[in-house]
């Protein structure tokens, strides 16, 4: 039922997705007071405010989780097919560490400071991950939690149908 604790767990999962989304996840700082920030969608780079979209597969595959958290929320009276959708959110959050380790590592080396014809690399920007980068992780805790209290719930009615 709706009124459970993995409920409340997907629930609080799927509101940490989405405020990632909307926070800022990394800043590239480089020479020449170059600063980007990085976001899930696009890049902003700060004297200026132009916007990249190159890093948009890190909003996809968090929007991916979100709606699949929220579908998990309402899937209660197929708990095995509950708990199986919540291993797949927690792989999704996962690949998403994947992508942004992937794209902090390559901007690094392809974003040089702008005055530069030919960068060193003591020009190259480096990379600083924000505190919103840990909210993903902090929902894929959220959604152990609830997958262990699906499978608990499993357990439970099989142990009432034998008892029967």
């Amino acid at each position: 039922m709706l009124q459970r604790i993995q409920t409340v767990y997907m629930l609080l999962a799927v509101v940490f997705t989405v405020a990632c989304l909307c926070m800022q996840i990394g800043t590239f700082s480089g020479a020449d007071q170059l600063e980007v920030r990085e976001f899930n969608l696009w890049l902003t780079a700060q004297p200026g405010g132009v916007r990249q979209f190159t890093v948009w597969p890190l909003f996809a595959v968090l929007v991916l989780s979100a709606s699949v958290g929220t579908c998990t929320v309402f899937l209660y009276r197929n708990r095995r097919l509950q708990a199986r959708i919540c291993a797949f959110n927690m792989l999704l959050i996962l690949g998403w560490y994947i992508l942004y380790a992937v794209f902090s590592q390559t901007l690094v080396s392809i974003v040089p400071a702008p005055s530069t014809l030919h960068p060193s690399p003591s020009t190259f920007t480096t990379f600083t991950p924000s505190l919103a980068a840990s909210v993903p992780c902090e929902a894929t805790i959220l959604a152990v939690l609830a997958r262990r209290a699906i499978i608990a719930d499993e357990r439970l009615v099989l142990a009432a149908d034998r008892i029967r």
